[in-house]
């Protein structure tokens, strides 16, 4: 499982390349790559148009407080 496979980075690029040969030649290999803001149609298409499953998120309210006062920490004058 690869998750938050929308940062892309060297590492991960590398890792689905690999994987990728290995599944040539191993057809039981299992992949799940997830991520909430993946185009997963490139995806799908560089792995042989595997299945892409989607599955409905929840957004929840978020109420933002701010303090009247700075807080105390490390600061230098």
């Amino acid at each position: 499982m690869v998750d938050e496979a929308h940062e892309r980075m060297l590492s991960t690029d590398v890792l689905f390349g690999l994987v990728k040969d290995i599944a040539r030649f191993q057809s039981d290999l299992k992949l799940l790559i997830s991520s909430a803001t993946l185009d997963a149609e490139k995806f799908s298409d560089f792995f042989d148009f595997a299945p892409i499953f989607k599955i409905p998120g929840r957004r929840f309210p978020v109420d933002i407080f701010y303090t009247k006062t700075p807080e105390g920490g490390n600061r230098s004058s």
